[in-house]
């Protein structure tokens, strides 16, 4: 909590001018008081959470921006993850930044954020004062800067985002070191020079201002504690699961044959919002027939990405338990047959993925490895002599299928887990970290946790016999084993037809 007491600690210390401090003093004691945001945790969680950065940087100052652009227009928008995480703090284009105290006794946290009305766009010219004023052109929910914001965000101040550069100038001068997000590359075509990110752009604009300092990279240190959840992220996750199954469920028993992909997944997003979220943590993804034998970010090439008829006898690939919450993610897939039962053959190669994943999922525990989780999924495909069908070689590329994860690379090779980035592109993998972001930074060189929540999700892909079936499952690991976030999602063949016959006897 920030009070008159802390506001005369940090002028005494000097560290950034008296000019500046009255600044803040006036701020202090003209802002209104002003919640962080609708969809924050409690102030303890990142209060807690810069804590423990500031642990593990040491003298290090530390910097993250938020989200370039929190207003694009008609746009879905969401906070930077990173700034997000360390601040609960919605507000556009603000700043963090961690002072390290002297004498090591951990760091003092300044948020910079724009003033009541900085930004804000409307529809009627915003030069003239007194539309620019107006009660129907000012944002409703924004962190303002003042002794309100400071309460409501445990910082030690929250100041304007004019007075952000120079208080960086002054804490940079005794800084032996800086840390800030890098940011990723972006794709340049062939023969141009790559654009820079805005994170990579923001870091460059610093550099001048802390010409001595040694820069760091954030993103590693605060990916890594996202990956154990705090009870606040366990709950939203947990409820975010919870109402993704039930739209799952009503998608279920409403399926029939010649309704479109499109229209199921319309259905779920209904039950999901009807149930408090209010909205999907990623595009829909719901396939049917041969379009199921597709990579999905191959299919979103198109606008139509969902669209097609089911028909009977065609199995749908519904990975599109999705419902956000609280800013959290979730991700459950199912297939389901269209016509209410599945042939025997679909049956056949149904349960053997149930088997893998549920092999899977029975090896989760603290202590565990990743690559043994993977193992012991890879396992049951093997057993079942899938593996033969595996070798694009002999097979060719039409028919060859695809196994995921691939028990020739997990088993017979005993390869481990190769190097892949945060969204694991190219490699055969059986799931993902989950949380703030669908597919969160994964590090399987480490045991498992208590407080991971990861996506446990074996496929298989048989282009000659147009089956495609995934099953995924959101596992949490506790204390003394795991938890199933998504268990409510009926995934046993008998199961999936004796909900869709209830359905179609409901339904007429």
């Amino acid at each position: 909590m920030l009070h008159m007491k802390v506001l005369a600690q940090v002028v005494r210390r000097r560290a950034y001018g008296p000019g500046l401090a009255a600044a803040m003093l006036a701020s202090l004691v003209t802002a209104p008081v002003a919640a962080q945001s609708d969809v924050a945790f409690p102030t303890e969680a990142y209060v807690a959470r810069r804590a423990a950065l500031s642990a593990k940087v040491g003298n290090a100052l530390v910097v993250a921006a938020g989200e370039y652009l929190i207003n694009p227009g008609d746009g879905l928008v969401k906070q930077d993850p990173t700034f997000w995480y360390l601040t609960g703090v919605e507000s556009p284009y603000a700043v963090v930044m961690m002072v390290p105290r002297a004498g090591g006794s951990g760091h003092d946290t300044f948020l910079f954020v724009p003033d009541s009305l900085q930004f804000a766009g409307g529809q009627f010219p915003m030069d003239d004062p007194g539309f620019r004023r107006a009660m129907w052109n000012r944002p409703r929910r924004r962190l303002a800067p003042g002794a309100g914001a400071a309460r409501a965000t445990g910082a030690n101040a929250v100041l304007p985002l004019s007075a952000f550069a120079d208080r960086f100038r002054v804490a940079a001068r005794s800084a032996r070191s800086v840390v800030v997000p890098f940011g990723d590359s972006l794709y340049a075509p062939p023969g141009l020079s790559a654009p820079g990110t805005f994170h990579q752009q923001f870091r460059a604009s610093l550099r001048p201002l802390a010409p001595n300092a040694a820069w760091r990279d954030l993103s590693p240190i605060t990916e890594r504690m996202r990956l154990v959840k705090d009870r606040f992220e366990i709950d939203a996750l947990r409820k975010a699961a919870v109402i993704s199954g039930k739209g799952m469920l009503a998608g279920l028993r409403a399926l029939r044959p010649d309704m479109n992909d499109r229209a199921l997944a319309g259905l779920m997003e209904y039950h999901w919002k009807l149930e408090g979220s209010p909205r999907a943590a990623f595009p829909p993804i719901v396939s049917s027939g041969e379009n199921s034998l597709t990579f999905f970010s191959l299919l979103r090439e198109n606008y139509n990405a969902v669209d097609r008829v089911m028909k009977a006898g065609d199995l749908v690939f519904v990975d599109y338990g999705a419902a956000e919450y609280m800013t959290y993610t979730t991700d459950i897939c199912r297939t389901w047959p269209v016509s209410g039962t599945f042939t025997a053959e679909q049956r056949t190669y149904y349960d053997i993925v149930l088997e893998a994943q549920e092999a899977a999922i029975a090896a989760i525990r603290p202590g565990v490895m990743m690559v043994d989780v993977i193992k012991a999924a890879a396992r049951v495909f093997q057993k079942h002599g899938l593996e033969q069908y595996e070798n694009a070689q002999a097979m060719g590329p039409d028919k060859v299928w695809g196994i995921m994860p691939s028990p020739t690379h997990y088993l017979t090779r005993n390869a481990g887990i190769v190097r892949y980035n945060s969204f694991g592109k190219g490699v055969r993998d059986l799931g993902h970290h989950i949380g703030l972001e669908v597919q969160d930074s994964r590090d399987y060189t480490m045991p498992l946790e208590p407080g991971m929540v990861f996506t446990i999700e074996p496929k298989i892909y048989i282009p000659e016999k147009h089956i495609a079936i995934m099953i995924e499952d959101m596992i949490l690991v506790t204390p003394t084993g795991h938890e199933n976030l998504s268990a409510s999602v009926p995934k046993r063949a008998a199961e999936i037809e004796r909900e869709m016959r209830a359905g179609r006897r409901a339904g007429g």
